[in-house]
């Protein structure tokens, strides 16, 4: 079964490299700088387009901070401009359950436009394809696979795979069959529009076929954020997961909100602000770059709820006393987890009251500029839907506080561009929704943490909804 996914990634990845090569013949059409129009005075951005970046973004992984206090070291990855500048940092949480990379696209795009993204590895976070395969074929521990411990299922397409063709397969080649619906090159790629939709494949999978087939896009399994369910109200059964079957992705059932592990997660991000000189040390190419007096914290599912909590929503912990004659004590504090040296916060698919120990009274905390974001097919679990996730901008006091709603966004329409085909092989129309997202996201950090005046005239006027003929809005307060 395991082959067969992988064999269908490595088919996928030849597919879609092929189109991108494809696209890059084509002339690009001359693009309109960003800026003031005559007539208006406001941004001259198509949010059907998002603004691309004009500088070059360079990506370290595997940075580890160690912690004493919690006797456990935490890795991250850093995307940053290579021009010399100092660049307010954007620090993104990942979902529960995702893999580490699940900002990388969105972190790019940032980065490219003038900031520092640091991406922290929460303990939740699941192994990588790359990581699992490694492990398993790996048997001389030199941290690649050669043609000689790869199975025979690999064979027919090792060589494909095998950029550099030294004959093994390096971490960074495997994790490279991953990149769906980014782009060729990863996540650098198609930062300015959709890509060209392939042809609709014409043979239906047979019955008995494993459903990990060319049919469905390999990003919605092995990229996409998997959903997180509600937990169980009274009476009421456990949260529904969505995706294949509500598995979440590799079989795995999606972890609840839970209030423990995001006071673990709003550690990991202090964590890196306490030790930027140790993030320096470990990568020198970000001396001078990170302006820690503007930092904003962003996050998708599980990490939205980190977000919200250093951002200052007020969170009822419950521990366990055990006392010297055995005996237990449930315990319920009621923590403020805020920094105050984030200035912002970015909530995509965030969380709403009654659920991970938060209240209606939580979201009053939130006193610095935050945005949420959600769509009208947003539902990750029972009672977690778009009405539900819009609560954190509702009960959140007037001041710097924006929500964005967009018809039709599922989960993972946040953090990824959509999927090239659908299963079935039908082909979806076009999709502006992680234009949307990047567009919006973009010039929310360009508003609150470098304080530009027409990012934040852009997010209050109509342009978003105008432009895409209602099917997104932004509502500020």
């Amino acid at each position: 079964m395991f082959w067969t996914r992988v064999m269908g990634v490595a088919m996928a990845t030849l597919m879609i490299g092929a189109i991108s090569l494809a696209q890059e013949a084509k002339p690009e059409k001359t693009k309109e700088e960003p800026g003031k129009t005559a007539a208006e005075g406001a941004p001259a951005i198509d949010p059907n387009k998002a603004p691309e970046g004009k500088l070059k973004v360079a990506t370290t992984a595997d940075i580890a901070i160690k912690d004493e206090a919690r006797k456990k070291d935490v890795t991250l990855t850093a995307i940053y401009p290579e021009e010399a500048g100092k660049y307010p940092v954007i620090i993104f949480s990942h979902g529960a359950g995702a893999q580490v990379d699940a900002g990388t696209s969105l972190g790019e795009y940032w980065a490219s436009h003038g900031f520092v993204v640091l991406i922290p590895k929460h303990a939740d976070a699941r192994k990588s394809m790359s990581e699992t395969m490694l492990e398993q074929y790996d048997k001389d521990n030199d941290g690649k696979i050669s043609k000689e411990e790869a199975p025979e299922q690999m064979q027919a397409f090792f060589d494909t795979v095998d950029k550099d063709g030294d004959g093994f397969l390096s971490k960074e080649e495997m994790d490279a069959m991953g990149g769906f619906g980014r782009g060729r090159g990863g996540n650098r790629g198609n930062r300015g529009g959709q890509p060209e939709q392939p042809e609709k494949p014409k043979e239906e999978p047979k019955d008995g076929e494993d459903d990990f087939d060319m049919l469905g896009d390999p990003a919605e399994i092995l990229l996409e954020d998997p959903a997180e369910p509600a937990q169980p109200a009274p009476g009421r059964g456990q949260g529904r997961g969505q995706g294949r079957g509500g598995r979440g992705g590799f079989g795995r059932a999606p972890a609840p909100l839970d209030a423990t592990a995001g006071v673990d997660r709003v550690a990991d991000i202090k964590l890196l602000l306490d030790n930027a000189a140790a993030i320096v040390k470990a990568v020198p190419a970000l001396k001078d770059k990170m302006d820690l007096e503007h930092v904003g914290v962003s996050g998708h599912n599980h990490g939205a709820y980190t977000a919200e909590l250093i951002g200052g929503a007020t969170v009822n912990v419950e521990s366990t006393v055990k006392a010297e004659d055995g005996t237990e004590t449930k315990t319920i504090e009621n923590r403020n987890l805020a920094d105050s040296r984030v200035k912002a916060i970015l909530a995509l698919s965030p969380a709403g009251a009654e659920q991970g120990g938060l209240s209606k009274e939580s979201f009053k905390g939130i006193k610095i500029p935050a945005m949420t974001m959600t769509g009208s097919n947003d539902n990750t679990g029972e009672g977690q839907d778009a009405a539900w996730k819009k609560q954190a901008y509702e009960l959140a006091p007037e001041g710097g506080k924006y929500h964005v709603f967009i018809e039709g966004a599922r989960n993972n329409s946040f953090t990824s561009q959509p999927r090239a085909w659908g299963r079935g092989g039908e082909q979806p129309a076009t999709d502006n929704t992680f234009e949307w997202v990047k567009t919006s996201t973009l010039e929310f950090w360009n508003a609150t943490l470098k304080g530009d005046a027409e990012a934040r005239k852009w997010l209050e006027g109509d342009a978003l909804k105008e432009s895409s003929e209602g099917k997104a809005a932004i509502e500020h307060k």
